[in-house]
Order: structure tokens, then sequence, then C-alpha cells
């Protein structure tokens, strides 16, 4: 009876050694499995980074071509901006041509027929305002293209009263007495002056003595001493027909 607790425990051990060689075993078991299966899908997981690889790649060489795509696009549009103002700046210089041509023709019509170089008052008109004249000119040369321009100077002679008597007095521009030193320190220009090849317009204002009472103005057009043209014209009333022009006899 004494031996029955003996076998007993000799029981548990034996047991217990089983339980721990069988625990053993399932985990030599797992590891192998787990192992094998790792080898088995090594492969693929390196295929699987490679891909992610290329995609990562090719998603930026996407990027950089939708990028390169929208700076070309960008520059075609300013390209194709800066080619239509051009167009439009042409269309609007033939257009300014034609006119000019349009004028051109006309005025044209206007030269009188004569000796080249002759030079012609078309219109001449003169306004008061005030203690001053007020004076538009038209003039017109019989030029022959490639021509030396004229050059010459505008003489204004007032026909009227002063102190009840008939009187002729030269005009010149209103110039105060400090314009005129400034002028002439600084070699301006004559404001008189003409230097034009077939047409030029004038417009200037001049200077009334006090008590001069103005009936008419005749401009002359001279060149150096020599007066090419003449015309008169009567205060508030239309420029009279121009009068025959002077020539040089040489």
């Amino acid at each position: 009876m004494a031996q029955q607790p003996s076998q007993a425990g000799g029981f548990s051990r034996w047991l217990v050694r089983k339980l721990k060689m069988a625990l053993a075993f399932l985990v030599v078991f797992v590891a192998g499995a787990v192992a094998m299966h790792l080898g088995m899908h090594a492969g693929d997981h390196a295929k699987m980074q490679a891909l992610q690889a290329q995609v990562r790649d090719q998603q930026a060489s996407l990027a950089q071509a939708q990028a390169a795509q929208a700076a070309a696009q960008s520059a075609a549009d300013v390209q194709a901006g800066t080619q239509r103002a051009l167009q439009d700046k042409v269309a609007q210089l033939q257009q300014q041509l034609g006119q000019v041509r349009d004028q051109l023709a006309f005025y044209e019509q206007l030269i009188p027929p004569g000796p080249a170089g002759a030079v012609a008052v078309r219109a001449f008109d003169v306004q008061p305002e005030g203690d001053f004249l007020h004076y538009r000119v038209l003039l017109s040369r019989n030029a022959a293209a490639g021509a030396q321009p004229f050059k010459g100077r505008m003489r204004f002679v007032a026909l009227g009263t002063s102190q009840g008597k008939a009187v002729k007095i030269q005009l010149s521009p209103p110039q105060t007495p400090e314009a005129d030193q400034t002028q002439a320190a600084a070699g301006a220009a004559d404001p008189l002056a003409l230097v034009f090849d077939q047409f030029q317009r004038s417009t200037g204002v001049l200077q009334l003595a006090p008590g001069l009472q103005v009936q008419s103005v005749r401009l002359e057009i001279l060149e150096g001493d020599t007066v090419r043209a003449t015309q008169d014209a009567a205060l508030n009333r239309a420029a009279s027909p121009a009068q025959e022009p002077h020539h040089d006899s040489h």
C-alpha cells in the first residue's frame, strides 16, 4: 500500500515529459511551417517591392510630362496672343496707311502746275483774339521726289491804321524780354521758320501793337530775301484768293 504514491508521482513526471516533448515538437513544426511559408513568398514580396518602385518612377515621369505639357500650352497661348496682337497692329497700320495715301492723293491734286520747286499758299486765315491775332496757314510745293526740302520763313505784315494814319507794320509772335534772353541763350528755333517737302501746315499767334487797327494781314513766304509767294487775309472774313506767287528769276 505504501508504493501507490510513488507510482502516482512517477506517472505524473512521465506525463509532464511527454507533454514537454509534444510541445517542443509543436514549436519546431510551427517554426518550420513559418519558415517554409516565408521562403515560398519571399520572391513575391521582392517582386511586389520592385513593382511599387516602378509605379513610383512612372508617377514621377507622368508628373514631369504633365508639367512640361502645361508649360508648352501656356507658351502656345502666349504665342497665339502675341500673334493676334501683331495681326491687329498690322491691320491698324494698313488702315492708317490707306488713309494717308488718300490724303496724299487729295493734296497732290492741289499742287498747282508750275516750275519745279514753286511754293504756293493754299489757305491763309487770321482771327483776332484780344491783343493778338491767331493765324492758320497751309502751304504746298511742286517738288519732285527726292528733291531737297524748301527752307524759308513766313513774314506777316499788317495793313491798317494807327492814330488816324494808314500804316504797314510787320507782326511777330509774342515774346517777353525774359523769353527773348532765354531763347537767345538756348539758340531756340525761329517759330516762323519753314522746312518742308510738299506740304506745310502752320498755326500760331501774332502780337498786335497798341492802338493798331488791323484791316488785313499779308503773308509772305521768303526764301532768303526773296519772296516766293504772298496772300492777303482780311480780319473776320475768309481769306482772299491767292495772289500769283512771286518766283525767283534765276
